[in-house]
């Protein structure tokens, strides 16, 4: 049986006190091998950036040792869609407890934007499980460069949403806190790959000649500035986005007069840097953007967005 034996607290790095109005449901039958049916499920009752987890058995009054070796994540921002957490490896399996005392801290690399997460213990036999869970975080206001030495891959390899003919309703590299660095070959990441940090499109790719991206928020926000942390290395034919286009969509409809930007060229400078682009306070629930080519490369390795209350 998996019991939630105290209620699952979500704590901000920067106050200790767990947060209030949880809800958790538990489920009522004993655990069995390979068989994921069985969780904990945690409502944050809004979206959390969540950074580390941390988990813990109980004694159960000195007559057993009820615990979770092994588990699993899964995670949802609207309660229909779920995804299973992956590392930057692509394992899924998160190492849990070897005692009933010991908290377990685990960070997830990548971390994950959700309302909803669900612990998913992983055992080989079947026992009663325990885990008493804790989040931690604070609420959530690619193609290929052949160099000649080795290939960069500029996908995004955590992103979590479908892939059909586009990338839709997921979040990703630029969403994971990770800035690239000015030498986008390098990476802040353990074992990342030359390139890893970044998201890159080449030009001959898009006829158009602007990348489309399109953010969905969770609610109408007052929108003060987007952030876009963008590669310089204009060696390697690479610059920051010469303008972008900028839609706005607060009903079913997208406004008819777009905001448009164009930075300050800096062929002098081939340092990695954040674009802030003013939004002048638009309220909207979904931003469409069109970042505009300034060489051969675009490479971005985050995107955030400031909003104030309405």
């Amino acid at each position: 049986m998996l019991w939630g034996c105290q209620v699952g607290r979500y704590q901000m790095r920067t106050s200790p006190p767990p947060v209030s109005g949880l809800n958790l449901l538990l489920p009522d039958t004993a655990v069995e091998p390979d068989h994921l049916k069985e969780f904990l499920q945690i409502d944050l009752r809004s979206l959390h950036f969540i950074t580390l987890v941390g988990s813990q058995g109980r004694h159960a009054g000195g007559i057993g040792n009820e615990f979770a070796q092994m588990y699993k994540i899964k995670y949802s921002r609207d309660g229909s869609r779920w995804i299973s957490w992956r590392n930057r490896q692509g394992k899924q399996v998160i190492a849990g407890n070897r005692n009933t005392y010991d908290i377990a801290l685990r960070d997830l690399e990548p971390p994950i934007i959700a309302r909803l997460v669900r612990f998913m213990p992983v055992i080989d036999h079947s026992m009663n499980v325990c885990m008493r869970v804790e989040l931690y975080g604070c609420e959530w206001l690619g193609q290929q460069m052949n160099l000649p030495a080795y290939p960069v891959y500029l996908n995004d390899s955590v992103y979590d949403g479908a892939i059909i003919h586009s990338m839709t309703e997921g979040l990703g590299q630029l969403t994971d806190g990770v800035c690239g660095e000015d030498d986008f070959t390098l990476s802040n990441v353990h074992n990342g790959w030359p390139g890893y940090d970044y998201v890159g499109w080449n030009n001959e790719s898009f006829p158009s000649g602007f990348v489309e991206i399109m953010f969905e928020f969770d609610r109408i926000r007052n929108f003060t500035s987007m952030k876009v942390h963008s590669n310089n290395m204009f060696s390697r034919h690479v610059k920051a986005f010469l303008q972008v286009v900028c839609h706005f969509r607060s009903d079913s409809d997208w406004e008819t007069a777009p905001l448009t930007f164009s930075p300050v060229e800096d062929e002098k400078n081939p340092s990695a840097r954040f674009i802030t682009v003013k939004l002048a306070n638009h309220m909207a629930s979904a931003i469409k953007c069109q970042f505009y080519f300034a060489d051969a490369w675009m490479l971005f390795s985050e995107i955030t967005f400031q909003s104030g209350t309405h």
